[in-house]
């Protein structure tokens, strides 16, 4: 399936060499972008109670342009536990992971190139290196997720107290009556949410492209107080589309607009790759593109050696990439 997609991922050439303003120096950059635009539409099915939300108690929400109340579940709700879980993928067989998630920091007797890998260059980062910041933007963009149900119907609340352990509502130390009563608002489970990752420029390679599947995985434990629920999101890929250039169809609030009510995740995922298709020259379906990603996490459950070793081999071209684009050349 990936070989369709290659026109507008990186052909694996992450470098190139720019001359100086002088005329005569050059320098080493990362590969400059080019056209070429991939869309990966998810389905977020909510299966058990999941918590998104800021500072007030309310679950997030965000009214449309065309007036509908939605639950807006923001990118890094998302993305900080794939990039996480893209970590761990690293750890696994040795070839990043060396830094904790959003501590990444470059030791003065430490190289750049082992601070920095693969999921980096995926998901972005941003590290200190001194007084230096070493900013790397994200090849993968995350929409908003959007609930394909009106906000009314795709929360519910519950009350609770924070007593003591015998589960009364005395407050032993003040020896009087506690005060900690809350209300929790949650998201329902079977509430169906979409969000689009979009990647431009030609800025991705391909075991970039399949790092981000293994790190979308197949479910996991997202927004707050999740030791609580544990797993309550299922994710479905929809479909994944290609074209030169970005179109107003793969963001999450436009494409809404397009689609009709659709009950479970399968009927959304065929109305998505119908509307979406219709703006794009490449595409595959939910079946093969579920098929693809599913081959993916076999591959890596069962320790595949051919996975493996392309894990291995694209490490240190990567380690390449951050260590001359951020260290200065030596006289």
């Amino acid at each position: 399936m990936i070989d369709k997609f290659m026109p507008y991922l990186n052909d694996g050439d992450l470098v190139e060499e720019a001359v100086g303003a002088n005329g005569k120096d050059t320098y080493v950059m990362p590969a400059r972008r080019n056209a070429g635009h991939l869309a990966i539409v998810l389905i977020r099915e909510i299966t058990a109670p999941t918590v998104f939300r800021n500072a007030e108690e309310e679950v997030t929400d965000i009214e449309d342009r065309d007036g509908v109340r939605r639950v807006r579940a923001t990118p890094s709700k998302f993305k900080f536990g794939e990039r996480g879980r893209g970590l761990l993928v690293l750890r696994t067989w040795n070839v990043g992971g060396r830094m904790p998630q959003n501590r990444t920091a470059v030791g003065e007797r430490m190289a750049v190139r082992d601070a920095l890998d693969l999921n980096t260059l995926v998901f972005g980062d941003s590290a200190m290196w001194g007084t230096r910041v070493l900013p790397v933007k994200a090849a993968v963009q995350y929409s908003d997720a959007l609930s394909t149900a009106p906000y009314r119907d795709a929360v519910g609340e519950s009350f609770h107290h924070r007593g003591d352990e015998t589960g009364t509502l005395w407050d032993a130390e003040g020896k009087k009556n506690t005060e900690n009563l809350f209300t929790r608002h949650f998201v329902l489970p079977g509430t169906l949410l979409i969000q689009v990752l979009t990647a431009n420029g030609r800025q991705l390679p391909a075991v970039g492209f399949d790092h981000l599947l293994l790190s979308v995985g197949l479910a996991g434990s997202y927004g707050g107080q999740t030791s609580i629920t544990g797993v309550n999101v299922r994710t479905h890929i929809a479909g994944i589309f290609g074209c030169r250039l970005e179109t107003p169809i793969a963001s999450p609030y436009e494409l809404l607009r397009e689609l009709p009510n659709a009950q479970s995740a399968g009927d959304l995922g065929g109305a998505i790759t119908q509307t979406m298709s219709r703006h794009y020259q490449t595409h595959s379906a939910s079946e093969e593109a579920t098929a693809y990603q599913m081959n993916l996490v076999e591959q890596f459950e069962g320790d595949d050696p051919g996975l493996r070793t392309r894990y291995e081999k694209a490490a240190p071209k990567i380690a390449d990439l951050f260590e001359q684009h951020f260290t200065p050349r030596k006289a």
